[in-house]
């Protein structure tokens, strides 16, 4: 116990003497009274900070910047794991399909947020339910030539989704088709509950957790 006291209180002495020196550095004020609220005004610089400094953490510890859809609520709602729903080749009907039974799952759940990639534009649905859709070019577009042909269409999905998985901080990437997520990622996204901290204000629409 004294052991762990005595490294603590180095610690904290060590911290100190760091915020000292930065009081002291020439550039400190500047950067406090001027360059700091530069960056909290624009939208651009606050996402790139957030981007290089925000610590990673658990389900529920990150916060971030993404719509929760209609069937969440709560001051939290920010901090709910980003799930991402890759699905391709679908039906027009079927990607609708595969939306409202996704929604329906977030409404049973209260605990995620789900942001779909699709290779149909089927924005209407997404509206219905307030939920983030990022559109892939479908593969019969690379099979007529018209992007390169049919071979990179692999790499183009590739390159899409590792950009979304980034830009969005997803919690996982769950894959789906025409009858919904694949049994795995559902299991896997119905334990996301049980790891969320208890302080976390966010539940379904009427009530909060």
């Amino acid at each position: 116990m004294t052991a762990a006291t005595d490294a603590q209180r180095r610690q904290q002495q060590r911290m100190a003497r760091l915020a000292g020196l930065l009081r002291r550095a020439p550039g400190y004020r500047l950067a406090l009274e001027e360059v700091l609220p530069r960056v909290r005004r624009s939208p651009t610089l606050t996402d790139l900070a957030w981007r290089v400094f925000a610590p990673r953490h658990g389900a529920g510890h990150v916060d971030v910047p993404l719509r929760g859809g209609r069937h969440v609520t709560g001051p939290d709602v920010s901090r709910l794991p980003v799930v991402g729903v890759l699905a391709t080749g679908l039906e027009e009907a079927e990607a609708e399909g595969l939306i409202e039974r996704v929604a329906a799952l977030q409404a049973e759940l209260a605990t995620f947020r789900p942001l779909f990639v699709l290779d149909r534009p089927v924005f209407a649905a997404a509206r219905r339910h307030d939920v983030v859709l990022e559109l892939l070019v479908p593969r019969a577009a690379f099979a007529g030539g018209g992007h390169g042909g049919p071979a990179g269409w692999e790499d183009h999905v590739a390159r899409r989704v590792a950009g979304i998985v980034d830009h969005y901080q997803l919690w996982h990437l769950a894959r789906a088709g025409a009858d919904g997520l694949d049994p795995l990622d559902e299991r896997l996204v119905r334990a996301i509950g049980a790891r969320l901290p208890e302080d976390l204000r966010a539940g379904p629409v009427g009530e909060h957790r």
